[in-house]
């Protein structure tokens, strides 16, 4: 299906947007500001924003409301922002939302004004999905209701379209918001993940090649099963990439992401890699043998039967992916939360601890954490600058907590918990110059909580330290880019209407 619905710079200039060209920019030179460019701030997924200076501890509590701007497609994931995009009413911050029902839409990050409108049907149905820009900052890329990646010019919303673009990401939902990454020999391939008989297409950016890893049908790697002129023969459901977005190690040059559990009870190496996280080479591609498809390297919990029975995916609270050499005897360590109630530290180099793909078990340690509820947020990812202690910051179904990582003489590493802030369902969380900033009030069941903001935390000692309002959300979550904090609340994700919510702001000083 082609994009519909699309407004151009003259159905805005009609509209009366584009009589801001006689306002001054308001965006500062590009050297003086910086961009959040992709779910979790990089392709990691640290969701640790190291470039932020104006707003810190010291002045956090003086965040006030910049602007609350009406939308009508309401997303179910974070927004984006770049600075100092050249439009056609000057030089401004721009940013962007993708809608659950397909529409992009670009706002001025000063004054929340609509600057550019897309839109990627069909308007039926919900997306788990988010947008991502290009490394070379001209293009944001978006997984679209109509099974297609779309690549879309940042100044204005017009679609590029030929030399493969747009990409099929085939069918199903798009679950996981989208990651750009570039490998090390300088390649940057974008990961677009659907529920469609559960795959992650990776799509390289300079050449438009793809390949496709099924969880569900691995042994025929690179088809869009049911896409149109594609076989729909693989007959196994279920094992969707439920994770918030999928995380890239540059120190190994692997991508990661999992399959969930729902709708089926299979798990059989090289073919069904359900309840599984997988590393993929940064192009994507599988390994065939002995009949079988294959990653790199796999985890599957001993349990897996029990947990995909009572749909406990393990992955769907992301891989936290923490620096490398915290321990000599496991240089690449991963922490990954899940809706089981459990977070387990992976050795990242041998998930299994046996080498390779397609074994059961060889977490370094299981967490039990019964007082959080189910984990399915993206966490974050810290360093205190004073101590040098490394944090885990854990978003979950009753709150969000605080881990520290121990190395222990032997050199076996391990969480510690530090604190625990019991308040209710809290969406993907980051830190921005020393202060942890999350959202609780969210989830499946948010029009029945009371209460929801956005909070600003101290991450040593889970204090909070700055409170914002919000209304109803599902899995939306904050930035806060240039001094700037972004949320956009709506109740979307398939549980609400979807259609009515708004993009706040808040800086410091702000009323």
């Amino acid at each position: 299906m082609r994009p519909h619905a699309r407004k151009s710079l003259a159905a805005i200039a009609a509209a009366g947007l584009l009589a801001l060209a006689a306002t001054p920019a308001t965006a500062a030179p590009r050297s003086a500001r910086y961009d959040w460019p992709q779910f979790a701030f990089d392709e990691s997924k640290s969701a640790d924003n190291t470039k932020e200076t104006t707003v810190g501890a010291g002045n956090v509590a003086t965040l006030g409301r910049l602007f609350t701007t009406p939308i009508t497609d309401v997303p179910d994931g974070a927004p984006l922002l770049l600075s100092g995009v050249t439009t056609a009413t000057g030089v401004r911050d721009l940013v962007f939302i993708q809608g659950e029902h397909g529409h992009l839409n670009a706002y001025d990050g000063h004054t929340g004004t609509q600057v550019w409108s897309t839109s990627f049907g069909p308007t039926t149905g919900s997306s788990n999905t988010g947008p991502a820009i290009d490394p070379d900052r001209q293009f944001i890329y978006v997984n679209g209701n109509d099974g297609n990646v779309h690549k879309v010019r940042v100044a204005d919303g017009t679609e590029v379209t030929g030399g493969g673009w747009p990409e099929l990401a085939g069918p199903g939902k798009a679950s996981s918001e989208l990651t750009i990454a570039t490998d090390s020999t300088g390649a940057s391939h974008l990961y677009a993940s659907n529920e469609g008989h559960g795959h992650i297409t990776t799509i390289d950016l300079a050449t438009g090649k793809q390949h496709v890893f099924s969880f569900s049908c691995a042994n025929r790697p690179d088809i869009h099963f049911g896409a149109p002129g594609a076989p729909n023969d693989c007959t196994v459901n279920g094992p969707e990439p439920w994770s918030r977005g999928p995380s890239y190690d540059p120190s190994l040059n692997l991508l990661f992401q999992m399959g969930g559990t729902n709708n089926g009870t299979t798990w059989v190496p090289g073919k069904v890699w359900r309840q599984s996280w997988v590393a993929l080479p940064p192009d994507g591609s599988t390994t065939l043998r002995g009949g079988g498809g294959y990653p790199v390297d796999s985890y599957t919990p001993t349990n897996w039967a029990a947990t995909v029975k009572s749909d406990q995916d393990i992955g769907a609270g992301g891989l936290l992916i923490l620096p490398v050499g915290l321990s000599k005897k496991y240089p690449h360590l991963g922490v990954q939360p899940g809706k089981d109630h459990k977070i387990r530290l992976l050795n990242l180099a041998d998930l299994s601890g046996k080498g390779g793909p397609g074994n059961l078990g060889g977490e370094l340690q299981l967490f039990d954490f019964p007082q959080m509820g189910l984990m399915r947020s993206q966490g974050a990812v810290w360093t205190d600058p004073r101590s040098g202690a490394v944090w885990v910051l854990v978003p979950g179904g009753n709150g969000i907590a605080g881990f520290q990582i121990a190395v222990d003489t032997a050199g076996v590493p391990s969480l510690r918990l530090k604190w625990f802030n019991a308040t209710s369902w809290t969406t993907s969380a980051f830190v921005a110059n020393g202060v942890l900033y999350a959202a609780n009030g969210g989830g499946e069941h948010t029009d029945k909580l009371t209460k929801h903001q956005v909070q600003a935390i101290d991450p040593t000692t889970g204090k909070v330290l700055w409170a914002g309002d919000i209304g109803q959300h599902h899995w939306s979550s904050p930035i806060l880019a240039n001094g700037t904090l972004y949320m956009v609340d709506g109740n979307s994700g398939g549980f609400g209407t979807g259609t009515a919510g708004n993009l706040i702001a808040w800086s410091p000083g702000g009323k």
